[in-house]
């Protein structure tokens, strides 16, 4: 079997305590991706492998009596929108939630960036692929960091997250002025 190399073929959710997803890695070989799951399997460690059928040339094979007591999942590769916000207000950049959210509104913020990731990343993938050198998008914008507003569209759920120092907050209450900026920048653009 030939491997593919540049696209994921699959990801494996390794469980955690009381069957809850704990990490999820994807694979782009094909036999790194079935090794991982035998030897998952061999040792005892819970994992669900999910595969993305259409991104094989041919179907992954196991032996008849491989089982998976934690289950095994064919999927579609859904590629899931998102949005990142920043402020050019130089007394806002890099501030925290707290003081931030009594001195600045949505009308401080342009859309930056529009781009798509995996289902299973999470808005860490997404810090930190803002965060790389060859990061999306440099010569436009900077870095992602404290201050920006990183919006998700996943599940058919739209939410907001303001980056803090450590984690997000997240900011649902941003999103309908939000759009309406951005609505308000691209019909000015159109005239």
């Amino acid at each position: 079997m030939e491997e593919k190399t540049d696209k994921v073929v699959g990801y494996i959710e390794y469980l955690g305590a009381g069957g809850m997803i704990g990490e999820i890695v994807p694979y782009t070989s094909v036999e790194k991706f079935k090794d991982e799951i035998l030897d998952s399997l061999d040792c005892g460690r819970p994992v669900t492998p999910v595969v993305f059928s259409d991104e094989l040339d041919e179907p992954l094979q196991f032996d008849s009596d491989t089982y998976f007591p934690w289950g095994f999942r064919s999927e579609k590769r859904v590629q899931i929108p998102y949005e990142i916000y920043q402020t050019n207000r130089r007394d806002l950049v890099f501030m925290e939630y707290s003081p931030a959210r009594l001195a600045a509104g949505a009308k401080d913020y342009e859309l930056v960036y529009k781009g798509q990731m995996e289902r299973w990343e999470t808005l860490d993938s997404i810090y930190s692929r803002h965060n790389r050198d060859d990061r999306p998008n440099a010569k436009s914008m900077r870095s992602v960091s404290v201050s920006d507003i990183i919006v998700t569209h996943k599940d058919n759920e739209t939410h907001a997250f303001y980056v803090q120092p450590i984690g997000y907050n997240q900011v649902d209450n941003l999103l309908p002025e939000l759009e309406n900026a951005t609505l308000s920048k691209a019909e000015q653009h159109e005239r």
